[in-house]
């Protein structure tokens, strides 16, 4: 905890305070604040009591607690050097320092000290967030809990739902939460964005890497398929050229001169074969003229005649017998001839067979020789074929030599340093935003923790008993006909001395007074024991003047005295009520305003 003690304020030509400066000491016990108005008759109002207020606000915050404009701050009657410094006391962790609040109008300045070192920033606004660091507090808080104005302060429960909200969480010093939640949705939001853009920097990396790996696909693809249809062409020729080569007959000619001299030995063969049956022929023609002249002989056999037609010699007729064997003999010879012939002609049937096949064989050999001196010529086309082949078979390996070489040039070497950079990238973003989506998954807890439904749900309902116990105390100390509790979403519940449910505004305006200043009482005593800073000053603006009647006066100032005994206060009654000024245990600070300058003058005796 921080301990704050207020030790000295120098007022000099703020709104009524003139040139002639107006010191205060800020001492322990119950102080009170009087005035009398020379200008008006000696009357208490209007003498400039609250400026003590407005002139610690101004120091602190750079604005009176009424939100002045700032030539009104100035002090009417000299115009400029309005001065206000203020120096405090801060306990922390037993260590001590003290520092030194000067702040200027006409000219305009800010001024911060510790310990006699200037803590002074380039611009006021970063003095004023240095100073309001250093006092752990919000104008709203200090009003409420340091600075009490129930004139010119609108009462808690008739402010609007936000700014109870607002106040309760500075008070029980949850408004730091907050502002870690709007840091922590901020930070989620930046984050959010930092993970869209990685992304969609990982999405279009990982689509140029896949346009990349696709390209570098189609390209070994495309030398796949161009390797193939040349290795198919050149298996093609290759066997193109085998055929041809098979067709090649190697012809010498030896080979030629045993086929004419086997056509010739055919031809002669054949020649043979003829003067055979050319023989054979004339044979069959003697033995068929000899068996006409036989027949012819046979026939005048027996005839009137009587010469033998073999001997010629004259017949008898005993020697017809000779005649019949002549005939015989002579049919003999006939039928001799006759087989002859018929073996003749038989021979002449199988020469016949034997020359044709010697004619067939004749034309093979013909043929062939013909088919020999053919393949020479042809042999001379396909060699020209041939070698057309081995000019294609040559281009075609050439161009195998060159799309093979394409898996090795600048192009596919430039496209594999691209895919591997840009796989790099890929990995690099996938890496980030792996990171940021842990990150955000951190940040959604954070949000979760720091939300309403978090940590501050969790502390709001422990302290709820006690804040709504302190309320409940200073009810009854203040003789409340009410009572009235805060619910874990800081909604008042009233319930009147009848038991029904009620508002705030259905009471009187002394009523709603005491539920003021039971709320004020309850939010002084939770600020000490849940806040992080704990003051020793406490003014009370106008808190007597009010519509309190004196038993109400009295239980104040009861309550009050409590707190001077507890916790050791300096607490300031800003009041022109006489019995205010016979409550006080420490100062009474006479203000007097006489030519429309507030000067602190010494205490009257007939006070």
């Amino acid at each position: 905890m921080k301990y704050i003690n207020f030790n000295n304020l120098i007022i000099t030509n703020f709104l009524s305070i003139g040139n002639e400066p107006v010191e205060i000491d800020f001492k322990q016990g119950l102080n009170i604040i009087t005035g009398i108005n020379k200008d008006k008759e000696d009357r208490r109002n209007g003498v400039g009591k609250s400026t003590i207020a407005d002139a610690i606000h101004f120091a602190i915050f750079g604005e009176t607690i009424r939100e002045l404009p700032k030539n009104f701050i100035i002090n009417n009657t000299n115009k400029k050097g309005t001065i206000v410094q203020l120096t405090f006391s801060v306990n922390e962790s037993n260590k001590i320092k003290n520092y030194k609040i000067i702040r200027q109008l006409k000219p305009t300045k800010c001024y911060l000290f510790v310990d006699d070192e200037d803590l002074t920033e380039s611009t006021i606004p970063n003095t004023n967030k240095k100073i309001k660091s250093i006092l752990n507090s919000s104008p709203e808080v200090f009003q409420n809990c340091v600075i009490m104005s129930l004139n010119t302060t609108l009462p808690f429960m008739a402010q609007k739902k936000v700014e109870k909200r607002k106040f309760i969480e500075g008070i029980l010093n949850l408004e730091i939460f907050s502002d870690m939640l709007l840091m922590a949705r901020s930070e989620y939001n930046d984050v959010q964005k930092k993970y869209d853009n990685v992304t969609k920097d990982f999405d279009y990396a990982n689509n140029i890497f896949k346009l990349l790996n696709d390209q570098k696909n189609n390209f070994f693809n495309n030398i796949k398929e161009q390797r193939e249809k040349i290795l198919t062409r050149v298996d093609t020729i290759h066997k193109e050229i085998k055929n041809y080569q098979k067709n090649i007959k190697t012809i010498n000619k030896d080979l030629y001169e045993k086929s004419r001299e086997k056509y010739k030995l055919i031809e002669e063969k054949l020649e043979s074969v003829s003067c055979q049956m050319s023989d054979i022929k004339t044979k069959i023609t003697r033995h068929e003229t000899e068996i006409v002249f036989h027949n012819k002989k046979i026939k005048s056999i027996g005839t009137k005649e009587d010469t033998c037609p073999v001997c010629l010699q004259e017949i008898s007729n005993k020697d017809r017998t000779h005649i019949e064997e002549e005939k015989n003999k002579i049919k003999k010879e006939i039928n001799n001839c006759e087989q002859d012939i018929e073996s003749l002609q038989l021979q002449i049937t199988n020469i016949q067979e034997v020359k044709k096949t010697n004619k067939l064989a004749q034309n093979k050999i013909k043929e062939y020789i013909n088919n020999i001196k053919n393949t020479n010529s042809n042999n001379k086309i396909t060699k020209t074929c041939i070698d057309n082949l081995n000019k294609d078979l040559s281009l075609n390996n050439e161009e195998l030599v060159k799309v093979n070489e394409k898996e090795t040039s600048v192009e596919i070497k430039d496209l594999e340093y691209k895919i591997s950079s840009k796989e790099i990238e890929v990995k690099e973003l996938e890496k980030d935003s792996n990171e940021i989506y842990k990150e955000l998954s951190i940040l959604e807890v954070v949000k979760y923790i720091l939300s309403e439904e978090g940590v501050k749900s969790f502390i709001v309902k422990k302290i709820l008993d006690i804040l709504n116990n302190r309320l409940l105390y200073y009810l009854q100390q203040m003789d409340a006909n009410c009572i009235c509790r805060f619910n874990e979403f800081f909604e008042e519940e009233i319930v009147n001395e009848k038991g029904e449910g009620c508002s705030y505004f259905n009471f009187s305006g002394a009523e709603r007074k005491n539920i003021d200043l039971a709320i004020l009482f309850t939010f002084m005593d939770m600020r000490r024991l849940q806040g992080d800073v704990a003051y020793n000053l406490v003014i009370f603006d106008e808190l007597l003047d009010s519509s309190l009647d004196e038993k109400g006066v009295e239980l104040v100032l009861n309550l009050i005295r409590e707190r001077v005994d507890t916790y050791k206060e300096s607490i300031y009654i800003i009041s022109h009520r006489k019995e205010s000024v016979k409550a006080a245990t420490g100062d009474v600070i006479m203000l007097e305003k006489k030519n429309g300058i507030t000067n602190r003058v010494d205490l009257p005796t007939n006070i």
